[in-house]
């Protein structure tokens, strides 16, 4: 039988509806799945998790303090260690620490239960299995494949999405809206006012593509290393040495001495829109992964600044950086496999599916979340978590300077007030993730993982309550709000 497509156009309602299925999206639907809401979440690709899953960044920094370094060999110390630390106080938990435990009873992640480590480790292709489980037993409609398209406005009120697929066009109504996209995408289509990258010249943060390394003998690198060890650093060498003879996850940072080589012949790659790579501040990790149960030496994901000035909301821009990122990968793979003992019969395994994008439009809110705020460790009084990851903000101008790594001051914490997540001027939205209402320096702590987890369960409980009580997001009782959070075993 021959047929024609014709796309058909439905109408569906919920209570909410979140859009984008990342680490604070697949949070916000659970959480308000959990408190009783009706909930749809919308994905454009085939998994949930984001940057925890098909990015493969394989560890959620941070769901504790994360202690700064003093000096560049306790820089080196420390980048090789927390995987495996537990000092100072841990501030995240509920959802966050739900998913770590289930991780680890899967066989898929490092760690003791009830605790989460400075960097929790663990292994992202499981994590999609274990964040859908989480999903479909809070009730959530999960709708893969779709794309949101428009946003269903009156007023100042929106009131709901448009999603598209390759056969329906479908107006979901929905009484409370989240966007988790990342980007802000549904916010800024409502007509929410924005920041874009650094205020001074809108260039964002380099973006990376993760990919793996497999076939090595880390056994000989590690030989490597120490009879290097006086050129790479003492102190650090052993450290690794110590770790991997424990069993424990580590970090690599990067061989500047087989860098310098290879950069004389021509043969290490230079980063897209970068004139050169400066070897005095590069700073790129490579970790082993984590599998069934233990840790795999002889398999590494690579994690490095790949593209600059690139405007991941423009389509032409994104697309031109992630062509020149995985040719990136594979010239990695080579480097690493001429250059490095223990990597001669190496092979490139895969590259991300999904383009790690450190930053781009932030939604300005009733609240604007200031790098004072944060490194002095201010308390808000619509709390709605505590953090305390270091500020971690790599350089715009192709990694001229070093990546910043600071502190949070106060008490080693600061709170991350409701307020930047209520886009200025609109009503019946909430904003989770990376694209809160935060500047730029303060942006570095809000954009990691256990903080977008942190801002997507506070969405989605708050979404629920104002549902229930029949008043907007904005007019939610903070103090029920918190008491509902510390009930699912959140600090507040």
């Amino acid at each position: 039988m021959i047929k024609t497509l014709k796309k058909e156009i439905k109408k569906v309602a919920t209570d909410v509806v979140v859009v984008g299925g990342g680490t604070a999206g697949f949070a916000a639907a659970i959480a308000a799945g959990r408190n009783g809401a009706k909930v749809i979440l919308i994905e454009q690709h085939d998994y949930l998790g984001g940057t925890l899953s098909g990015g493969m960044v394989n560890m959620i920094r941070s769901m504790r303090h994360m202690q700064g370094p003093s000096d560049a060999n306790d820089k080196k110390l420390k980048i090789a260690a927390y995987e495996s630390s537990y000092v100072d106080q841990q501030l995240v938990y509920s959802i966050a620490q739900e998913f770590v435990d289930r991780m680890i009873d899967a066989g898929s992640a490092w760690g003791i239960r009830g605790q989460a480590a400075a960097r929790q480790f663990f292994d992202p292709e499981m994590a999609k299995v274990v964040i859908e489980k989480m999903l479909v037993e809070a009730g959530v409609d999960v709708w893969f494949y779709s794309q949101t398209t428009d946003v269903l406005k009156s007023g100042k009120s929106v009131d709901g999405i448009v999603v598209e697929n390759l056969e329906e066009r479908i107006e979901i109504a929905a009484k409370v809206t989240i966007d988790a996209t990342g980007n802000g995408d549904v916010c800024a289509n409502a007509g929410a006012s924005f920041e874009l990258g650094n205020p001074d010249d809108g260039h964002c943060q380099p973006l990376t593509l993760y990919f793996t390394i497999g076939n090595i003998d880390f056994d000989r690198t590690l030989k490597y290393m120490q009879e290097a060890a006086n050129d790479i650093g003492r102190d650090y060498v052993d450290k690794i040495a110590k770790l991997k003879e424990e069993g424990k996850p580590l970090t690599l940072i990067p061989f500047k001495a087989k860098i310098r080589e290879a950069l004389e012949k021509g043969e290490y790659p230079i980063p897209y829109n970068a004139e050169k790579v400066v070897l005095e501040t590069l700073t790129y990790m490579i970790r082993p992964q984590f599998k069934n149960g233990k840790m795999r030496y002889n398999i590494v994901s690579a994690n490095l600044d790949m593209a600059y000035n690139v405007d991941a909301t423009d389509r032409k821009q994104l697309t031109k950086a992630t062509i020149a990122m995985r040719d990136i990968a594979v010239r990695m793979a080579a480097f690493y496999r001429k250059y490095i003992p223990g990597f001669e019969d190496s092979y490139l395994g895969y590259t991300a599916p999904f383009v790690g994008i450190r930053d781009t439009r932030r939604i300005i809110g009733d609240y604007f979340l200031s790098s004072e705020d944060v490194l002095s460790g201010k308390a808000f009084e619509d709390g709605i978590g505590r953090y305390g990851s270091v500020v971690d903000v790599h350089d715009k101008n192709a990694g001229k300077k070093e990546i910043m790594l600071l502190e949070v001051g106060g008490k080693g914490w600061f709170h991350v007030p409701y307020r930047i997540m209520l886009p200025k001027g609109l009503d019946n939205i909430l904003v989770a993730g990376r694209c809160v209402s935060a500047d730029h320096i303060a942006q570095g702590c809000t954009r990691s993982q256990a903080a977008c987890i942190l801002t997507g369960q506070a969405a989605g409980t708050a979404a629920t309550l104002a549902i229930k009580s029949g008043v907007k997001p904005r007019e939610v009782s903070i103090s029920e709000l918190q008491k509902v959070l510390i009930q699912q075993n959140q600090i507040i």
